[in-house]
């Protein structure tokens, strides 16, 4: 394994992603990948299936999870890696944020509905199908119902950021985020550093709670971003990631596998989730 390239960002039907777990290690092994992460958010639930089939195919699968919280106001996304999805700290996290995703759901239900688009929560639960519930499933009842029609006007219009129908997420707040994930086992990275405005402000306390690593390659890092956050991991002695952060083609795009991350980001991590173990 030491060739190669792995796709350490995605997501599946478990979560806000199109494609099941059995899917995305078919397509992961139809493009040659070597090792993939399952990172839903909040959810673990498609981890012990993505490593049934990656048994069956010789793909590394790693068990991951996507964690959103507020940092001073800024929202902020951590992948854990290599987190034991039986832990009992990610098993209680996992249903206070699925209690809270419902809750919020109909908060956005109640605000639409007053915007003269009398959806209901039935079809939201449904578009769902047991995984937890998320803006992009709204927006999909959205176009499916002929209120909007794409994905993209759904944000725009009424869930987007300071939108009629933004409804704030709960937040378990960065040290206890990093907690969950470290009690299961697992490595903290900041995913996706350039979108994040807060960065300047965040790198620090990251840094003072013990971050392990920094996504450098992503779907909008450039190549000028990816060299940047690269210098940034180097001179901070932090691990690498990468991923396509892909949703199954949700938003018109199939980009797993499609970004050259490689093999040895991930056999550097292994090597370091090892050394905790």
């Amino acid at each position: 394994m030491e060739n190669g390239f792995v796709d350490l960002h995605i997501h599946s039907s478990y979560s806000d992603g199109l494609l099941n777990p059995r899917q995305i290690v078919e397509l992961a092994h139809q493009r040659r990948l070597t090792a993939i992460a399952i990172t839903d958010h909040d959810s673990v639930a498609g981890v012990r299936e993505a490593i049934e089939w990656g048994t069956a195919t010789g793909i590394q699968i790693v068990s991951g999870i996507e964690v959103s919280i507020l940092f001073e106001e800024c929202e902020v996304h951590l992948l854990g890696y290599f987190i034991d999805p039986e832990s009992s700290a990610v098993l209680h996290y996992v249903s206070l944020l699925s209690e809270s995703r419902e809750n919020r759901a109909r908060q956005i239900v109640d605000v639409l509905k007053k915007q003269g688009i009398p959806i209901s929560f039935d079809l939201i639960s449904k578009k769902a199908n047991g995984a937890p519930i998320g803006r992009p499933h709204i927006a999909e009842v959205l176009v499916e119902e002929g209120y909007v029609f794409s994905a993209y006007e759904a944000f725009q219009k009424y869930l987007g950021e300071k939108r009629p129908a933004d409804i704030p997420k709960f937040n378990v707040g960065l040290q206890k985020a990093i907690e969950i994930i470290r009690e299961a086992g697992g490595l903290v990275f900041l995913a996706h550093p350039a979108t994040i405005s807060c960065f300047q402000q965040l790198f620090p306390v990251l840094l003072d709670h013990g971050l392990d690593g920094i996504e450098t390659i992503h779907p909008k890092h450039n190549a000028e971003l990816q060299l940047h956050f690269r210098g940034i991991a180097k001179a901070h002695g932090l691990l690498q990631s990468g991923g396509s952060d892909c949703h199954g083609g949700r938003d018109g795009k199939l980009l797993l596998g499609m970004l050259d991350v490689p093999q040895s980001y991930y056999r550097e991590m292994h090597d370091k989730w090892l050394t905790r173990r």
